[in-house]
């Protein structure tokens, strides 16, 4: 929603997972095979790949190029180190928004949609990790109101725009 109040497009990341029920292929991730996947990397398309839990994830460079050419601005929504990678390689033109919440929200999220018990811990194990990552951030927005987050993120690239 913050992208449609601003005008900025959404660059998707590449998944060797399932979709859940509530995603939309070429929407929310592209999803595609394993073997189109490390397809894909052998050709050395992507800028950032990461494995978590046997899952594959990847940003591929000429998605960014592209959407740059057509537009000013773009996000992206990455973990830790895919924002360590972009920042270095797109340098200025990013900025870096770390959305969060408290460990016990983050776990009723999961619970309301509905992930076992094993993803829910799994999660919280890379929680900590990624939260380390706030200070390394330009901006730090809690993600407790979906409305009031809206209102924030806006007001952050408004400064940018």
């Amino acid at each position: 929603r913050v992208s449609a109040l601003n005008g900025y497009q959404r660059v998707l990341s590449y998944t060797t997972r399932s979709s859940r029920l509530y995603e939309k292929d070429g929407f929310d991730y592209h999803f595609i095979t394993p073997e189109q996947f490390v397809e894909a990397e052998q050709n050395n398309e992507f800028i950032e790949t990461i494995e978590i839990e046997g899952v594959f994830y990847g940003i591929k460079a000429k998605d960014i190029d592209e959407m740059f050419q057509k537009h000013q601005y773009v996000y992206l929504i990455l973990n830790r180190q895919g924002s360590e990678l972009v920042k270095k390689l797109f340098n200025e033109k990013v900025i870096r928004i770390m959305i969060y919440a408290d460990r016990n929200v983050v776990m009723s999220r999961l619970l309301e949609r509905g992930d076992t018990t094993e993803v829910i811990y799994k999660n919280l194990e890379r929680y900590e990790q990624e939260l380390n990552y706030l200070k390394e951030c330009d901006y730090n927005v809690e993600n407790y109101e979906l409305e009031e987050t809206i209102e924030e993120v806006t007001e952050i690239l408004k400064k940018y725009s």
